[in-house]
């Protein structure tokens, strides 16, 4: 059993003096003090693709928050997606390197103990060039509420991997 047995990581993906593109990093920061710790790793980065892997590898289940854009043009809004139906957000999938997808399953080929349980959390931004320490107003205005749904989508996910854990040590008895 290793320390990362029967956790979850939350991977923030962003830059967090690119303006909104850091949304990801606060919200992970954020999630510190908001979810049971003991049951949570945190992880904030600005990478994407293959190099995912050795941070996901061994985990019980993953949550990775990273920014969106859309056609929706709606600042704030909350995409949820499971590597079922996931839609490419703007940092897991690396455009000098291969698809958030193709990481994951070349990663299983190579070995890696990659989670069943993936969540990706996608904050749609409108802007992507700006720098600023600090988030546009759309997003500062919303930032409470985004928080709030982010918080309570990370806790469903875990209940639904220690639901699972559960079983699977009953199972083995």
């Amino acid at each position: 059993m290793n320390d990362r047995d029967n956790k979850v990581l939350i991977l923030g993906i962003g830059n967090d003096i690119q303006q909104d593109v850091g949304i990801p990093v606060r919200l992970t920061r954020d999630m510190k003090d908001l979810v049971p710790a003991e049951a949570f790793d945190f992880e904030c980065l600005f990478i994407g693709g293959l190099e995912l892997l050795e941070y996901i590898n061994g985990y019980e289940g993953v949550v990775f928050i990273d920014t969106i854009k859309t056609d929706q043009k709606a600042a704030g809004r909350v995409h949820v997606f499971t590597t079922g139906d996931y839609q490419e957000t703007l940092h897991l999938s690396c455009q000098h390197d291969v698809s958030f997808k193709m990481s994951l399953e070349m990663g299983r080929k190579l070995g890696f103990i990659i989670p069943e349980k993936i969540l990706v959390i996608g904050i749609e931004i409108l802007d992507d060039l700006e720098f600023d320490a600090t988030l546009s107003d759309d997003l500062k205005h919303r930032y409470n509420g985004i928080r709030t749904e982010v918080k309570n989508l990370v806790m469903n996910f875990s209940k639904s991997i220690m639901i699972r854990s559960t079983d699977q040590n009953n199972d083995q008895k």
